[in-house]
């Protein structure tokens, strides 16, 4: 009887594998492509889409200390799936779902790196017959560490005080949970042909050359952080001082549809013309179009951690979150509210916060980025 290996890379669970198919193979064993592992991983990473992009660095950290023929699984939310889709150190992409979450707890592991510290994701740490477990696991009611190296994020994550005092990046915090050595390694985003097409087609539409200088303007902060970004007078501000000397692209995302209109027609009632981003493009659309931007301010969002991953100069602001838990590689200049520690997490919009980082600010900071 023919054995089908679904650990493959190659290997589809519908239609069986279109390699076998196509080259006349009855067996995975007979597979030219087929090759033994030597570790076999499971990452449980759910959570915020910025979160689960920041994580993608331990990948090339796990390269490194187990070798190149390791098998990598990721489990994670739906709505990241495409953020992990084109990388080539995933072998295996699991949304969370029943079938996979069956899946998963039927098949065995060498290692587990389980990276959220909530439900349902330490549930499933639970489960996973793996020989080697790191991160944190469901303890009767509470949240607890497989080994001592992931102590030191919990407590930044739970413990306010501690957060606060805090100055370790995620990313460094993180590596030590997964006990893998920390060398500042990037974030991973790679285009599918698509995006790419679609990121041309962009720049053609809307007269974008390569001579252009770009500032992309992420006016977004999200429904559950809403001092994490300026308000539309402040970004209006900033638009009318920058706008004769750039061309402006104004990004939204699904929860600003309303906000980003609003925007963009008062904008041109003032004879200041804007390019804007469909607030409904995938991920791999908006980061096409981050892609054409010199320069992109933002809150601590998603499009700042693309924008590392993408090597963009970036300017962000920080007004209720820590400004130290960003890997900066570099690219990042940060500007930090003096109303921080007086507003650390708040989720409802404080007009005092959104007003205590100005306009001139930034520009002083995007014009030392244009002199470089």
């Amino acid at each position: 009887m023919a054995k089908w290996n679904s650990n493959c890379r190659f290997f589809n669970e519908k239609y069986a594998c279109d390699t076998l198919a196509s080259e006349g193979y009855e067996s995975c064993e007979e597979c030219k492509f087929a090759a033994p592992y030597s570790k076999k991983i499971l990452i449980l990473k759910f959570g915020a889409m910025g979160d689960v992009l920041r994580t993608t660095p331990i990948l090339t950290a796990l390269r490194k200390k187990h070798g190149e023929d390791i098998l990598v699984y990721w489990m994670t939310a739906q709505d990241s799936v495409e953020l992990l889709e084109n990388n080539p150190l995933i072998d295996k992409i699991f949304p969370y779902n029943l079938e996979n979450v069956m899946r998963i707890q039927q098949e065995k592991f060498d290692i587990l790196y389980s990276l959220e510290i909530d439900t349902p994701s330490t549930l499933l740490a639970n489960v996973v017959n793996a020989t080697e477990k790191l991160g944190f696991y469901f303890d009767d009611g509470t949240t607890s560490c497989f080994n001592k190296g992931a102590e030191s994020y919990l407590q930044t994550a739970f413990l306010q005080h501690v957060k606060l005092k805090n100055r370790r990046t995620y990313q460094d915090l993180i590596f030590e949970a997964c006990e893998l050595s920390y060398n500042k390694e990037k974030p991973i985003f790679n285009f599918s042909k698509k995006d790419l097409e679609f990121g041309k087609k962009f720049a053609e539409e809307n007269n974008l050359l390569r001579s252009d200088k770009i500032i992309g303007v992420h006016i977004g902060s999200s429904g559950r952080w809403e001092s994490k970004f300026w308000d539309n007078e402040k970004i209006k501000e900033l638009i009318r001082k920058i706008s004769g000397r750039n061309k402006i692209i104004i990004f939204g995302g699904p929860n600003e549809i309303e906000k980003q209109k609003e925007f963009f027609e008062a904008m041109k009632n003032e004879g200041i013309s804007l390019i804007k981003n469909n607030p409904n493009n995938s991920e791999g659309e908006f980061a096409a179009v981050i892609n054409l931007c010199d320069t992109i301010i933002c809150g601590d969002s998603l499009s700042m951690h693309m924008a590392s991953a993408l090597n963009k100069k970036t300017i962000a602001l920080f007004f209720s979150t820590p400004c130290w838990e960003v890997e900066d590689y570099d690219l990042i200049k940060k500007l930090t509210s003096p109303l921080l520690e007086k507003y650390f997490f708040i989720g409802d919009y404080v007009p005092e916060l959104a007003d205590s980082i100005s306009v001139d600010e930034v520009i002083n900071l995007l014009e030392s980025n244009e002199n470089k």
